[in-house]
């Protein structure tokens, strides 16, 4: 499929500038074949673009002309992904239900629902329309999943939780096991029984093997809009906003609300019962142990603000020649003194 460069310009709000040529794909400055089209997000990266194949490029509104066709646009990465979403489109299945699959009583199935080979359904469940459930995965009892959702294989639903509209819940994901709860009675731990659910809102993305915990009581609540990578966990009752990105291998304990908009890197921990406040971001490895402010950056253990913490890690480095200059300024007095 090729496609006239104006119609890409108009399709992305951009401006066209030079011949208007046609392409049949798109992507990265490496990659690119000579009938691609490929994106500049900066300047920095003009040698490698001006390197490539592609016939024609997307850039920044500012950027420097180019001998070959632009599409000039505000964001060019955002073009980036509409455009590889025209020419690698995703095709939906045939709605239909496959004779593998275990349906149980009063399960409501919406119109044009996809469900595949030995999937399991557990009674009184509602699946929205459009929605599509992939080979091997367990709906438990009286779940709610919505309109337009996409299920992969593997991915395991507990009973009771919600999923919103236009999501989409990657291959060996968990929702709704059960948190970690225990008391101590004397020398043994009694399980405190988890009774509550995961409410999933709308457009939320859940990477793989991904696990959320659903609540002692009340809701484990994953705000609309926001996107979680693979292997992270999400404890129990905890409470993430809307549009939040949550990094891979990340770790958020129980009872934790996090504000709308934060991002929270690869590796970070947040302990139990504490508040991260929105458009804050906790960085990559970081340890949080306390109240994070909205609008803040935070690094490190204990995390801390983040141009805080670049002082201290500058000062740590320069340790050893510190000491060494500590050591020959105490031998040089010991010297003076044994005179």
């Amino acid at each position: 499929m090729f496609k006239k460069l104006s119609e890409i310009a108009e399709l992305l709000g951009g401006v066209l500038e030079g011949e208007d040529i046609s392409v049949e794909g798109i992507a990265g400055s490496d990659d690119a074949k000579e009938t691609y089209l490929t994106f500049m997000e900066s300047e920095k990266y003009r040698s490698s673009v001006e390197a490539s194949k592609a016939c024609a490029v997307i850039i920044p509104i500012n950027s420097k002309r180019f001998d070959k066709p632009v599409i000039r646009m505000k964001n060019p990465r955002l073009g980036f992904a509409l455009v590889l979403d025209i020419f690698h489109k995703r095709e939906k299945p045939v709605p239909s239900i496959h004779p593998s699959a275990v349906i149980g009583e009063n399960v409501t199935i919406g119109k044009d629902v996809f469900i595949g080979p030995y999937v399991i359904i557990e009674p009184g469940t509602i699946i929205g329309d459009g929605t599509e459930i992939y080979s091997f995965s367990y709906i438990g009892k009286g779940v709610s999943i919505g309109k337009n959702t996409i299920i992969e294989p593997r991915v395991t639903i507990f009973y009771g939780c919600s999923i919103g509209d236009n999501c989409l819940i990657h291959s060996g994901a968990v929702l709704g096991a059960d948190g970690f709860g225990f008391v101590r009675d004397g020398a043994k731990q009694i399980k405190i029984p988890q009774i509550g659910i995961v409410q999933v809102g709308n457009d939320v993305e859940i990477g793989a093997n991904t696990t959320i915990d659903r609540a002692t009581t009340g809701k484990t609540i994953i705000g609309n809009g926001t996107k979680i990578d693979n292997l992270v966990q999400i404890g129990h009752n905890t409470c993430v906003g809307n549009d939040c990105t949550v990094v891979s291998q990340s770790g958020v304990a129980g009872s934790t609300k996090i504000g709308d908009r934060v991002i929270i890197a690869a590796q970070a921990g947040v302990r139990d019962h504490t508040i991260v406040g929105s458009d804050s971001i906790v960085a990559g490895r970081a340890g949080v142990t306390k109240q994070v402010k909205s609008g803040t950056v935070v690094s490190g253990y204990p995390a801390r603000d983040h141009r805080e913490e670049l002082k201290i890690e500058a000062s740590i480095a320069k340790l050893p020649e510190f000491m060494s200059k500590m050591e020959k300024a105490i031998s040089k007095i010991s010297g003076n003194l044994s005179k």
